[in-house]
């Protein structure tokens, strides 16, 4: 199993890298490890909408390993609960949604981080081998090592914006565009309004030194929002890849026939 000694995708980024990585929607290990050694930087084990427990979390982000990626989750809810499980199963990092206040980003720290940072439980999980491998150094390094991500998607998040960011132990803003553009009462993602708002969310999150990062649908997306300087960029989802795929193949096959 993946220790704490190589450098997480945190520092990656940190260090000027920029990581693209994808949603993982299906809950079963052939697909993370198959799609880990597709080159991507990471994958994103999609908790929030998806029939992930934990235990299939832990089964996912070792699957992830083996195929050499590391594994973040966006959990299901901000709860202790679902951070314990993606933490202590060795993930690199959470996003959690639905942050809208700067109390609610406390809340999610207190569970992610060890103190005296946060309150964050002490336990045998995977990323410890089961409680023998947790050296006296071993919560001041997950503490450096884990990105704890905030997901801004409502307009009550992006007025409280300023707030969230004064939270200490916050690592990024991570923006959801398809909500967000629920929220602000628009029509599509492509609306003016939703890509001004994005870059005032992105320019106010990189000058309070945070890092950055956004869902993307497509590579013209990705590569939009990595010029404005973003770090991470998840790319659509194992089951987009796949809708794309089938989509593709089946019109390619149709208009040869059709010729």
């Amino acid at each position: 199993m993946a220790g704490l000694d190589s450098p997480g995708v945190k520092e990656r980024m940190l260090a000027g890298e920029v990581v693209v990585g994808t949603f993982i929607q299906t809950p079963h290990p052939v697909v993370c490890e198959f799609l880990a050694g597709m080159g991507l930087g990471m994958l994103c084990l999609e908790a929030e909408h998806s029939a992930m427990g934990a235990e299939t979390v832990q089964s996912l982000v070792a699957a992830c390993e083996r195929g050499g990626a590391e594994a973040l989750v966006r959990i299901a809810d901000n709860d202790w609960t679902y951070v314990a499980g993606a933490l202590d199963a060795g993930a690199s990092g959470i996003i959690c949604p639905r942050i809208n206040t700067a109390a609610e980003a406390k809340t999610l720290i207190n569970a992610s981080l060890y103190p005296p940072v946060g309150e964050r439980g002490i336990g045998p999980g995977r990323v410890t081998a089961y409680g023998y491998n947790a050296g006296p150094d071993y919560r001041a390094r997950a503490n450096a090592r884990n990105l704890i991500a905030v997901q801004v998607e409502t307009k009550a998040a992006v007025k409280n914006l300023d707030a969230i960011l004064g939270v200490k132990g916050l690592d990024m803003v991570f923006i959801g565009p398809a909500d967000l553009t629920s929220s602000l009462g628009l029509t599509g993602m492509d609306d003016p309004k939703l890509q001004s708002t994005i870059e005032s969310i992105l320019l106010e999150t990189q000058a309070a030194g945070k890092l950055t990062g956004i869902f993307a649908g497509n590579p013209a997306g990705a590569a939009h929002w990595i010029s404005k300087g973003t770090n991470l960029v998840l790319l659509a989802s194992d089951l987009m890849f796949m809708g794309n795929g089938a989509t593709d193949a089946r019109s390619q096959l149709e208009a040869l026939l059709a010729g």
